[in-house]
């Protein structure tokens, strides 16, 4: 049985995949690492199968970026970074995403074009769960309205309660509207032309 995951992306990655976001690529990889601005997808758990959500924060809410279907995880190892650098060249349109701590690579299929205004409402939010070994637990941090305190909650990569799949799914259908990221009209303000965070 596969799982689900969300993965977090900070405001420095949204930045680098807005040309892709742009030119409505779908999304077709995603890099992994040994730190916390690119968490390690194998430690995770996440195998061939799993979906894969990357997730942002903006203004306290949190926004579904996209979805893909994890096909093969490749892991650099000394000796091979020729080959690595091949396989990270198969993708241009994402290599921009890429950080110096790469090391790994998830390929994937069936990937969604990524999108910058695709907020969770707040009562998804709430009964946002993730699982683990320990157990159970709702992201933390939310107020009475529904955003975001501290982003702690999100930041990494984790493993979705099977219930919460078809809430972000119908995140990502929601109709488009105007991107928290991306090119903004010429009288906004810098408070609104925050990234995600």
């Amino acid at each position: 049985m596969s799982d689900a995951y969300t993965a977090f992306w900070a405001k420095d990655r949204c930045k680098a995949a807005a040309p892709a976001a742009a030119a409505h690529l779908p999304l077709q990889v995603l890099f992994g690492g040994p730190h916390i601005s690119m968490p390690s997808f194998v430690r995770a758990k996440v195998r061939p199968g799993d979906l894969v959500y990357p997730v942002g924060v903006h203004d306290q809410r949190l926004y579904v970026l996209g979805r893909i279907r994890v096909t093969e995880i490749i892991e650099w190892s000394a000796g091979t970074d020729e080959q690595f650098t091949g396989h990270l060249n198969r993708f241009p349109g994402w290599r921009s995403t890429a950080d110096s701590c790469l090391s790994e690579i998830v390929v994937g299929e069936a990937g969604t074009p990524l999108r910058f205004d695709a907020a969770m409402p707040p009562e998804l939010l709430q009964r946002l769960t993730y699982r683990s070994l320990r157990g159970t637990r709702t992201v933390k941090n939310v107020d009475a309205d529904g955003r975001l305190v501290h982003s702690l909650g999100v930041q990494g990569i984790y493993r979705l309660a099977p219930q919460c799949v078809a809430d972000l799914d119908a995140v990502l259908t929601q109709p488009p509207s105007a991107p928290v990221y991306g090119r903004r009209p010429r009288r906004a303000t810098v408070a609104q032309n925050e990234l995600l965070v």
